[in-house]
């Protein structure tokens, strides 16, 4: 067990992010009564479960939201995209796939995208070509002219198609279909339209960013996944959003309370298809 001082200081530290600053006896007076607790991490996350710690950190998630979206994403890349030797990463620039802690060995990642200054502000990332293993494409991720027909294992669209017009997201997805071998998958995450159009509202807004041309409900794109020819193999939500979908009010709330990973798509901020070219 740590000392006791080291104990104070930490839950001490702790106080003080719940912007709530308690003098040493007070400080004293909780460590002590948690003196069961064998390790100091099993102390500090019984008080950040605790009300007044909740409570703290459901205050912060308007200004932490996007990390935690950004948390669950990078969990749905590591434990539900599949293993592909050749992968297309379509409109990545922003988010490479090889940068998400995608976790199956891989001869080549080709990651397709605009130029930089054709990129929405926001997304104006400059990426560096590594060649062998990663190489990068300036082009547009609904005319893969430049990919050969049945050449590739896994296409991922991550959080891209919302950026194309309804025509160029089919076309992206003929394109998909076209590139991939046979049983080859295409994954893609966007925003879904249920939750979107909730939390766009709040500010007046159709969309919930600037570039977006459509914010599909997961009945839409599992329609043009289904239309296209794919088998949908698994979908699921990331994210999940109970009181905003239960009273139609956005919270913030719900990136604590749901679940990073849910079958519950329709009730999720984000949705995920994993689709099968038969």
């Amino acid at each position: 067990m740590d000392s006791w001082a080291t104990r104070q200081g930490l839950v001490g530290d702790l106080y003080k992010l719940f912007k709530n600053k308690k003098s040493d006896s007070e400080i004293a007076e909780i460590v002590s009564s948690f003196s069961f607790l064998d390790r100091d991490i099993d102390l500090l996350t019984v008080l950040l479960l605790s009300k007044e710690g909740f409570d703290s950190v459901s205050q912060g998630t308007m200004d932490t939201h996007l990390y935690l979206m950004h948390n669950a994403r990078l969990k749905m890349v590591k434990h539900l995209l599949p293993p592909g030797d050749i992968i297309l990463d379509l409109g990545g620039a922003n988010a490479p796939l090889h940068h998400m802690g995608y976790r199956h060995d891989y001869s080549k990642i080709v990651l397709i995208d605009l130029p930089t200054e054709e990129r929405h502000k926001d997304f104006q990332v400059v990426l560096q070509d590594t060649g062998g293993k990663v190489v990068l494409r300036y082009e547009d991720m609904t005319d893969l002219k430049g990919i050969k027909s049945a050449s590739v294992d896994l296409v991922w669209s991550g959080q891209s198609i919302e950026h194309v017009t309804p025509v160029q997201g089919q076309s992206m997805c003929r394109e998909a279909f076209r590139v991939l071998k046979s049983g080859g998958r295409f994954c893609l995450d966007t925003p879904n339209g249920h939750i979107s159009s909730i939390h766009a509202a709040t500010v007046g807004n159709t969309f919930i960013h600037p570039d977006h041309k459509i914010e599909y409900t997961p009945d839409q794109l599992r329609g043009l996944l289904v239309e296209t020819g794919f088998h949908i193999a698994e979908e699921w939500g990331i994210c999940e959003m109970p009181m905003t979908k239960k009273t139609g009010v956005f919270s913030y709330d719900d990136f604590l309370l749901g679940g990073a990973i849910t079958k519950n798509i329709n009730d999720a901020y984000i949705q995920f298809f994993n689709c099968i070219k038969p």
